[in-house]
Protein backbone atom coordinates (compact mmCIF):
# COMPACT_ATOMS: atom_id res chain seq x y z
CA UNK A 1 0.00 0.00 0.00
CA UNK A 2 2.70 2.52 0.92
CA UNK A 3 4.48 2.17 -2.47
CA UNK A 4 1.28 3.20 -4.28
CA UNK A 5 0.71 6.09 -1.85
CA UNK A 6 4.30 7.23 -2.33
CA UNK A 7 3.99 7.06 -6.11
CA UNK A 8 0.63 8.88 -6.13
CA UNK A 9 1.32 11.50 -3.43
CA UNK A 10 5.10 11.80 -3.15
CA UNK A 11 4.93 10.60 0.46
CA UNK A 12 3.60 7.79 2.63
CA UNK A 13 3.42 7.00 6.34
CA UNK A 14 5.00 3.80 7.64
CA UNK A 15 3.58 2.85 11.03
CA UNK A 16 5.86 1.23 13.63
CA UNK A 17 8.94 1.66 11.43
CA UNK A 18 11.27 1.46 14.44
CA UNK A 19 10.91 -0.68 17.54
CA UNK A 20 10.12 0.67 20.99
CA UNK A 21 13.58 -0.42 22.12
CA UNK A 22 15.31 1.55 19.35
CA UNK A 23 13.21 4.68 19.81
CA UNK A 24 13.74 4.62 23.58
CA UNK A 25 17.50 4.12 23.08
CA UNK A 26 17.68 7.03 20.61
CA UNK A 27 15.62 9.30 22.86
CA UNK A 28 17.92 8.70 25.83
CA UNK A 29 21.00 8.94 23.60
CA UNK A 30 20.16 12.39 22.18
CA UNK A 31 19.55 13.81 25.66
CA UNK A 32 22.91 12.41 26.85
CA UNK A 33 24.50 13.83 23.69
CA UNK A 34 22.98 17.22 24.51
CA UNK A 35 24.39 17.04 28.06
CA UNK A 36 27.87 16.42 26.62
CA UNK A 37 27.58 19.50 24.42
CA UNK A 38 28.43 17.73 21.18
CA UNK A 39 25.45 19.04 19.21
CA UNK A 40 24.55 22.47 17.92
CA UNK A 41 21.64 24.79 17.43
CA UNK A 42 19.72 24.42 14.22
CA UNK A 43 19.53 27.12 11.54
CA UNK A 44 16.06 25.91 10.42
CA UNK A 45 14.67 25.84 13.96
CA UNK A 46 16.85 28.36 15.83
CA UNK A 47 16.03 27.29 19.40
CA UNK A 48 16.21 23.55 18.76
CA UNK A 49 19.13 21.26 19.55
CA UNK A 50 20.26 19.32 16.48
CA UNK A 51 23.14 17.30 15.07
CA UNK A 52 24.31 16.25 11.61
CA UNK A 53 25.85 12.85 10.96
CA UNK A 54 25.83 11.53 14.53
CA UNK A 55 27.24 7.94 14.65
CA UNK A 56 24.08 6.45 16.20
CA UNK A 57 21.89 8.25 13.65
CA UNK A 58 24.15 7.21 10.78
CA UNK A 59 23.59 3.62 11.94
CA UNK A 60 19.81 4.16 11.85
CA UNK A 61 20.22 5.64 8.35
CA UNK A 62 21.72 2.34 7.18
CA UNK A 63 19.13 0.33 9.14
CA UNK A 64 16.14 2.11 7.53
CA UNK A 65 17.37 1.81 3.92
CA UNK A 66 15.53 -1.45 3.17
CA UNK A 67 12.23 -0.06 4.51
CA UNK A 68 12.58 3.04 2.34
CA UNK A 69 13.38 0.99 -0.73
CA UNK A 70 10.27 -1.08 -0.08
CA UNK A 71 8.10 2.01 0.45
CA UNK A 72 9.38 3.82 -2.64
CA UNK A 73 10.14 0.99 -5.05
CA UNK A 74 13.55 2.61 -5.68
CA UNK A 75 17.11 1.45 -5.09
CA UNK A 76 18.61 4.03 -2.74
CA UNK A 77 21.99 5.23 -1.52
CA UNK A 78 22.16 6.89 1.92
CA UNK A 79 23.35 10.50 2.12
CA UNK A 80 23.15 11.73 5.73
CA UNK A 81 21.26 11.71 9.01
CA UNK A 82 20.18 14.47 11.34
CA UNK A 83 18.35 14.68 14.63
CA UNK A 84 16.46 17.51 16.24
CA UNK A 85 15.02 18.03 19.72
CA UNK A 86 12.06 20.39 19.37
CA UNK A 87 10.78 22.34 22.36
CA UNK A 88 7.74 24.39 23.23
CA UNK A 89 7.10 27.02 20.54
CA UNK A 90 9.48 25.54 17.95
CA UNK A 91 8.26 25.54 14.34
CA UNK A 92 9.77 24.26 11.11
CA UNK A 93 9.39 26.80 8.32
CA UNK A 94 7.87 25.76 5.01
CA UNK A 95 10.66 24.55 2.71
CA UNK A 96 11.91 22.01 0.20
CA UNK A 97 15.22 20.21 0.63
CA UNK A 98 18.55 20.16 -1.17
CA UNK A 99 19.62 17.41 -3.65
CA UNK A 100 21.04 15.14 -0.91
CA UNK A 101 17.45 14.82 0.32
CA UNK A 102 15.89 13.47 -2.89
CA UNK A 103 14.16 10.72 -0.86
CA UNK A 104 13.82 11.39 2.85
CA UNK A 105 12.11 10.11 5.92
CA UNK A 106 11.44 11.63 9.28
CA UNK A 107 10.98 9.37 12.29
CA UNK A 108 9.13 10.32 15.45
CA UNK A 109 11.27 8.80 18.20
CA UNK A 110 9.41 10.17 21.21
CA UNK A 111 7.77 13.17 22.87
CA UNK A 112 6.82 14.30 26.36
CA UNK A 113 3.23 15.47 25.85
CA UNK A 114 -0.17 13.73 25.85
CA UNK A 115 -3.45 14.38 24.04
CA UNK A 116 -1.90 16.58 21.36
CA UNK A 117 -1.24 15.89 17.70
CA UNK A 118 1.67 17.72 16.09
CA UNK A 119 1.72 16.90 12.37
CA UNK A 120 4.39 17.52 9.83
CA UNK A 121 2.70 18.89 6.70
CA UNK A 122 3.46 17.46 3.27
CA UNK A 123 2.19 19.85 0.57
CA UNK A 124 -0.48 20.97 3.02
CA UNK A 125 -1.51 17.46 4.10
CA UNK A 126 -1.00 16.70 7.80
CA UNK A 127 1.03 13.59 8.62
CA UNK A 128 0.50 12.71 12.27
CA UNK A 129 3.18 10.37 13.62
CA UNK A 130 3.15 8.38 16.83
CA UNK A 131 6.45 7.31 18.39
CA UNK A 132 8.05 4.77 16.05
CA UNK A 133 6.25 5.98 12.91
CA UNK A 134 7.91 7.61 9.94
CA UNK A 135 6.84 9.53 6.88
CA UNK A 136 8.79 8.83 3.67
CA UNK A 137 8.74 11.70 1.19
CA UNK A 138 10.31 13.37 -1.83
CA UNK A 139 12.22 16.07 0.05
CA UNK A 140 13.14 18.17 -2.98
CA UNK A 141 9.64 18.11 -4.44
CA UNK A 142 7.23 18.47 -1.51
CA UNK A 143 6.95 21.58 0.60
CA UNK A 144 6.98 20.45 4.21
CA UNK A 145 6.76 22.18 7.57
CA UNK A 146 5.53 22.08 11.15
CA UNK A 147 3.49 24.72 12.92
CA UNK A 148 4.74 25.78 16.35
CA UNK A 149 4.65 23.13 19.07
CA UNK A 150 1.97 24.50 21.37
CA UNK A 151 1.36 22.39 24.46
CA UNK A 152 0.64 23.44 28.01
CA UNK A 153 4.16 22.62 29.23
CA UNK A 154 7.13 24.94 28.78
CA UNK A 155 9.47 21.93 29.23
CA UNK A 156 7.82 19.89 26.45
CA UNK A 157 10.16 18.11 24.03
CA UNK A 158 9.87 16.11 20.82
CA UNK A 159 12.74 14.00 19.41
CA UNK A 160 12.71 13.62 15.63
CA UNK A 161 15.20 11.93 13.28
CA UNK A 162 15.75 12.78 9.61
CA UNK A 163 17.28 10.27 7.21
CA UNK A 164 18.13 11.15 3.63
CA UNK A 165 18.83 9.16 0.47
CA UNK A 166 19.23 9.52 -3.27
CA UNK A 167 17.96 7.28 -6.06
CA UNK A 168 20.95 5.10 -7.02
CA UNK A 169 19.95 5.49 -10.68
CA UNK A 170 18.62 9.03 -10.46
CA UNK A 171 19.85 12.51 -11.36
CA UNK A 172 21.28 13.21 -7.88
CA UNK A 173 23.32 10.02 -7.42
CA UNK A 174 26.54 12.05 -6.99
CA UNK A 175 25.19 13.11 -3.57
CA UNK A 176 25.67 9.59 -2.21
CA UNK A 177 26.99 9.93 1.39
CA UNK A 178 26.34 13.71 1.02
CA UNK A 179 29.64 13.82 -0.91
CA UNK A 180 31.57 12.63 2.18
CA UNK A 181 34.18 9.86 2.13
CA UNK A 182 31.65 7.45 3.65
CA UNK A 183 28.66 7.17 5.91
CA UNK A 184 29.68 8.28 9.40
CA UNK A 185 32.47 10.57 8.17
CA UNK A 186 32.36 14.26 9.08
CA UNK A 187 31.14 16.74 6.50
Amino acid sequence: MSKKQFKDNGYCIVKNAVSKELRDFITQYVFFDEMQGSNYFDYQVPNAIAKYGDPAMESVLVLLKDQLEKATGLKLDPTYSYYRIYGQGDALEKHVDRPSCEISCTVCFNYSYDNYEWPIYMNGNPAVLSPGDMVVYRGMDLEHWRDALDVDDEDAWHVQGFFHYVDTNGPHKEFKWDKRESIGAPL
